[in-house]
């Protein structure tokens, strides 16, 4: 068993994790169809082209950069509460191969999905995004309230799902 990793941790850091990966991996999955692509494209070009101008802003590549620093933040909380002896750039380094991989095996699966494409760009997004959340929340850490919470929470959903305070 590992020593320090308690059930409120585990409730807390891996759950969000698990679940957002998840529901993401399903959305992706999901093929956009008929009547559906149409008010897809347009409601994507109408945000693609600054007004007024042909320089596209790449919309879609700000969703997956919004998408994957919400997974960079998921990733690094779960990882440095399991940090196992690694040092925080360790898992910093650690979360953001992660998330890399993670969106490699999204595009490879969106392969297989009718109406999806795999796209280089949107890796890179996803790439740009984790590290964006990682470096964010390494940052958030540095504000006292947070790391207060951060230790505190977990203890206290344990002892709110009446599960005993022992360590797994």
């Amino acid at each position: 068993m590992l020593k320090g990793i308690s059930w409120g941790g585990v409730v807390w850091y891996w759950v969000p994790l698990l679940t957002y990966a998840s529901a993401m991996f399903y959305l992706s999955s999901q093929p956009i169809q008929g009547q559906e692509i149409a008010v897809y494209i347009k409601a994507v070009k109408s945000f693609m082209y600054a007004e007024g101008t042909n320089i596209p802003i790449g919309f879609d590549k700000v969703l997956h950069v919004i998408e994957y620093a919400i997974l960079g933040v998921l990733t690094f909380r779960a990882l440095r509460y399991a940090r196992m002896g690694q040092s925080e750039v360790t898992i910093a380094l650690l979360s953001i191969m992660g998330i890399v991989v993670f969106g490699l095996t999204d595009e490879f699966h969106q392969w297989f999905t009718p109406f999806r494409h795999v796209d280089g760009w949107d890796l890179m997004a996803d790439a740009l995004g984790g590290t964006l959340g990682v470096s964010a929340w390494q940052g958030a850490l540095n504000i006292p309230v947070v790391r207060l919470l951060e230790k505190r929470i977990p203890l206290q959903l344990q002892l709110a799902l009446g599960i005993p305070v022992l360590k797994l």
